[in-house]
């Protein structure tokens, strides 16, 4: 087939900006291609749906320098005929400035699968350029994603594994999350380097931007806040828990995942809500489209069911204004807590987020496992005690009002 009309059809219906460039936005299925797109293009996070074929836009970014980058950027649908073929992409990609690839930084099971297709995509680009011979002459930015996430690979490990792929190729690494990441440094590079080449320079791979320690306080404050605004704005709790049963929650992200177990462990208990949050994670995981390429990790699971509960079991009752009055001796505080059981209801959860802001932290794990003990088969596959520390202990947290009651009574 000659696939040459295709290109100069692509080039007449879009043509390169004036004063800008043509750099695809490329990766696997599920990475975030269409979401960071629009993020460029328009500042905000949209909901998007798996692409099939492309989506095109002119887009402006501003780098660190205060310049602007203008680019015609596409995205590729990663779950259509061109994934695992990039020479049929040929028409689409030949002549390219640069190329963007989005790498899932949770999707751990491929991995090495975006790794290779990202060394794919990198020779059939400069196979058909103007410097056939030349990796150094097509600069690469790869953005990692969802490095909110817990269990992530690292910027450090992407970098590496990059390396072995580029094969001269210049690239930069960006550790993205749902709160952004510093476009302006790694496009503010992507600009310096398609300049250096178009002007017979050298290009060069830069180090990736550190982001923020994601456990910092001022990292987990904005993160609270965020989870305030979307708690206020969230679906009801009867239409998430029908959501998530009928796989179609809006996002599937930690958020999601601790309002699931806060939500099922207060309307059935400790003993059910345990089971229906293992049952219909497994089943979210094995059959919705937003999970696809990740794994059911019991350990993981578990932890979380288990911090949520003690959370839950540690929250006095909501006050009423004969607390506001008084609530000064420890009898009045004894007399709360032994009225109550689990009488949390699905609505208090903006006040559960207020007194346990620590379920934010997606990496709270590392505080009671190693990471070699919780990314093991043997935690992915059933539950395994933390190395650690023990996890908190709900009877000791029960016991409490016992003892201080009789505290009281000997007085």
């Amino acid at each position: 087939m000659n696939l040459d009309p295709i290109r100069r059809l692509f080039d007449r219906i879009y043509p390169r900006p004036h004063n800008g460039y043509r750099i695809p936005m490329l990766g696997l299925d599920a990475s975030g291609k269409t979401t960071i797109l629009y993020r460029l293009k328009t500042g905000e996070i949209v909901t998007t749906v798996p692409t099939i074929g492309f989506n095109i836009e002119n887009i402006r970014v501003r780098a660190a320098d205060g310049r602007h980058i203008t680019m015609l950027c596409w995205d590729a649908g990663g779950c259509d005929m061109f994934r695992f073929k990039p020479e049929l992409l040929r028409p689409w990609i030949a002549g390219s400035d640069a190329l963007i690839w989005i790498l899932d930084s949770s999707d751990r099971e491929r991995i090495v699968e975006s790794i290779e297709e990202l060394g794919s995509h990198i020779s059939v680009i400069v196979a058909h350029s103007a410097n056939p011979t030349r990796r150094d002459a097509l600069p690469v930015l790869i953005v990692a994603t969802k490095q909110d996430l817990p269990n992530v690979l690292s910027v450090d490990e992407i970098r590496d594994k990059v390396a072995k792929v580029a094969d001269g190729a210049p690239n930069f690494v960006l550790g993205s999350t749902r709160d952004g990441g510093n476009f302006p440094e790694a496009f503010g590079w992507l600009l310096a380097q398609i300049e250096k080449i178009k002007s017979g320079q050298p290009a060069q791979s830069a180090p990736a931007p550190a982001l923020p320690d994601p456990r910092s306080p001022a990292a987990l404050q904005t993160k609270l806040d965020e989870w305030f605004m979307r708690a206020e704005s969230d679906s009801s709790p009867e239409k998430f828990v029908r959501q998530f049963e009928t796989l179609s929650l809006p996002a599937w992200d930690h958020y999601t995942h601790v309002r699931i177990a806060y939500l099922l462990l207060t309307i059935y208990g400790r003993q059910k809500g345990k089971n229906m949050i293992f049952d219909g994670i497994e089943k979210y995981i094995a059959e919705s489209a937003q999970t696809r390429g990740r794994t059911f990790h019991v350990t993981m699971t578990y932890f979380w069911i288990q911090m949520v509960h003690y959370a839950i079991r540690s929250m006095p009752p909501a006050p009423t204004q004969s607390d506001v009055e008084s609530i000064s001796s420890m009898g009045t505080l004894v007399e709360r807590e032994k009225q109550k059981t689990d009488e949390e209801t699905p609505d208090d959860f903006p006040r559960f987020l207020l007194l346990n802001p620590f379920v934010a932290d997606g990496n709270l794990w590392a505080e009671y496992y190693s990471k070699e003990v919780i990314m093991s088969p043997e935690a992915k596959a059933g539950m395994v005690l933390p190395d650690k520390k023990p996890l908190p202990n709900l009877v000791m947290r029960e016991v409490i009002p016992s003892a201080a009651q009789g505290t009281k009574g000997s007085q």
